[in-house]
């Protein structure tokens, strides 16, 4: 029997109302680690905010020691918005226009992307193992090649043509996917079952 990792509780995560506004607010919620794509997010935010001054990229969690300075001169300079490790991430995915992950680290099924997804935010993330089961690509999210600055730009520069009512379809596609392959009651329940027949 094969689960989705640990599923998503679907009562604690539940839809949210998509920012119907026309400034764009990228998340990426993960420790700040090569591993984890913050150089990816960090290139994009600084390309697109270049081009696109509307568009915002925020940055959720704990930055590793390496990244301090360089995370510190992005937030200096307006690249990025830096909020540090935090703890209830709901206030984040309320304000996200698309939670963003461009992972190429050994993952298991990413609970970042679960939880956005459960949220009805579209997720873009990396095509990898633990990553591409989050999302449905094109319909829920974009997914990305790994390592790949340039894939990622393509692929916000993509969200960002969509129109506000395409983007949170999108989003609600995503809750879709949840509801019916991530619930977290589908896996206690396969748990049981099994435990049972031993």
């Amino acid at each position: 029997v094969i689960l989705p990792g640990s599923g998503v509780n679907l009562e604690k995560f539940r839809p949210l109302p998509y920012p119907n506004k026309e400034k764009i607010i990228f998340t990426y919620m993960a420790r700040v680690m090569k591993a984890k794509g913050i150089d990816q997010f960090l290139d994009a935010a600084r390309t697109i905010r270049s081009e696109n001054p509307n568009v915002e990229f925020h940055v959720c969690g704990h930055c590793e020691e390496n990244y301090e300075t360089i995370i510190k001169e992005a937030e200096a300079n307006g690249t990025i918005v830096y909020h540090g490790l935090v703890r209830d991430i709901i206030p984040f995915e309320t304000m996200s226009s698309c939670v963003v992950l461009p992972s190429f680290h050994p993952e298991g099924v990413s609970n970042v992307l679960l939880e956005a997804a459960a949220s009805a935010r579209p997720i873009i993330t990396t095509d990898r193992p633990g990553c591409r089961e989050a999302v449905d690509d094109g319909i829920s999210g974009f997914l990305v090649k790994e390592r790949s600055s340039e894939d990622l730009i393509k692929k916000m520069k993509s969200f960002i043509s969509l129109s506000n009512s395409e983007r949170e379809q999108m989003g609600l596609a995503g809750r879709e996917k949840m509801v019916r392959e991530y619930d977290r009651q589908i896996v206690v329940e396969a748990y049981l079952k099994e435990l049972k027949s031993i």
